[in-house]
């Protein structure tokens, strides 16, 4: 199942087309506000030995930093470039102070990412796009639930091994036993942050923290409330976390219409516990492995963090570009910008229609079908077949992208790395 035709949930990134606030910047058609906005983070690292030292330098460093996993360093200098830009560069300040609350969020410094949240709504609300401002008010609202949260933490650095299954609809789950409730949790690297559906949250005895947020859920877009709450323990293998963030949405917004069918997810494990592992491999056989029984592969391609998403870059025809990685949908997409980048290369597309299975209802979209398409990944070759591809916005990060890679990326490979640590993404061996 293709990841457009899952509910449409903006902090989880499965299921859906993503829907993570894209700042907008007014930049000039080239230049390293362009790199930022367009995500060619190459070129801005490229860039910077260039740029005299000072706020400008500073200020793209810093979110280059952002992007390429060295937090500390990207608070350290956006905070020192902050004041100098407040006043005379409005549309870097509010691209600064996003990325900033990013950070703090990231170190789980929720105190501070609010105080930055609200000071960027306070201040600079007019310098977001019109079209994001709702998902930055939803991003700013759930981290103020969480301002005085403790932080979360990881120790017991054991080996983790765990084994997986695919469920109904093609993703993988693992399971855990947390309060004493043993429980499929569903693997997603691509979901911003961990959940559970209302129902299995009470099962765990979880106490909400006080107060509400939103999300923009269903293919209708319509705002729907959500809770937070903090699961205390968290076993995976040899390793604990502890103070793990969980969103509690409702049963029916974790549920998968398919036609006549209809699959209920109960929990996900999202992004937050994967970078706290550190290293994370998953083998074709049925296991995730992290700590001490991870392999590594020095052959990989760099990855980038867009907030809570990784983003890893191919190359298609001799040019290395940046696609979301989402490896709880089972299929890849291609957006409008690759769309405008290939069209004319490749006379071999057809049209095709897309349906939408929602909590909404269903949406078709027109979209295009590339027969083959090769993906450069590292040292490694990928193949995908019969992948969609998009001919207008989507309102979405994947506008800014080159579209979103499923388990089809992966699927011919012994097994796939992801390093959070060295921020690269691997590929195994080729499956015979």
């Amino acid at each position: 199942m293709d990841r457009d035709i899952r509910p449409r949930l903006r902090y989880l990134v499965l299921y859906l087309l993503p829907c993570i606030h894209v700042p907008f910047v007014a930049a000039a058609a080239d230049g390293p506000d362009a790199e930022v906005q367009q995500f060619r983070l190459d070129e801005l690292e490229a860039s910077l030995p260039t740029m005299q030292p000072g706020t400008e330098h500073d200020y793209f460093a810093g979110l280059l930093a952002n992007r390429t996993g060295h937090i500390e360093e990207s608070i350290r200098l956006l905070n020192e470039v902050l004041p100098a830009i407040r006043g005379s560069q409005p549309l870097r300040a509010e691209v600064a102070l996003e990325a900033l609350a990013d950070d703090y969020n990231k170190s789980f410094r929720y105190f501070d990412a609010a105080r930055t949240y609200d000071d960027l709504l306070t201040h600079f609300a007019a310098q977001v796009d019109r079209r994001h401002l709702q998902g930055t008010k939803d991003d700013a609202g759930v981290v103020r639930l969480l301002r005085d949260a403790p932080p979360q933490s990881i120790s017991g650095p054991g080996a983790v091994r765990l084994k997986t299954v695919r469920n109904a609809i093609g993703s993988l789950n693992t399971e855990l036993t947390v309060n004493g409730v043993r429980e499929a949790w569903l693997l997603d690297t691509g979901a911003n942050q961990s959940a559970v559906s209302g129902s299995f949250a009470r099962r765990l005895g979880l106490t909400p923290l006080p107060g509400y947020g939103q999300t923009t859920a269903g293919i209708t877009g319509v705002e729907n409330r959500l809770q937070v709450a903090i699961v205390p323990t968290m076993q995976l293998g040899g390793a604990t976390l502890h103070n793990v963030v969980v969103l509690i949405l409702d049963d029916a917004n974790l549920k998968v219409e398919m036609g006549k069918e209809a699959y209920q997810i109960n929990a996900i494990i999202g992004y937050p516990v994967f970078q706290a592992l550190g290293v994370i491999t998953f083998l074709q056989g049925g296991w995730l492995e992290s700590g001490d029984t991870t392999r590594r592969h020095a052959g990989g391609a760099r990855m980038f963090m867009k907030l809570l998403m990784p983003v890893i870059e191919c190359g298609v025809a001799g040019t290395d570009l940046p696609f979301a990685l989402d490896t709880g949908a089972t299929g890849s997409n291609f957006s409008i910008r690759y769309y405008e980048r290939f069209r004319t290369q490749d006379r071999a597309w057809t049209k095709s229609e897309t349906k939408s299975f929602g909590a909404g209802g269903i949406r078709r979209r027109v979209t295009y079908l590339q027969p083959r398409v090769s993906l450069k990944v590292g040292d490694r070759t990928a193949t995908l077949e019969r992948v969609p591809v998009f001919r207008t916005k989507m309102g979405s990060d994947i506008d800014e992208l080159y579209g979103n890679l499923g388990q089809d990326l992966v699927a011919k490979f012994e097994s796939f790395t992801l390093d959070f640590a060295n921020m690269t993404f691997s590929l195994g061996a080729p499956l015979p």
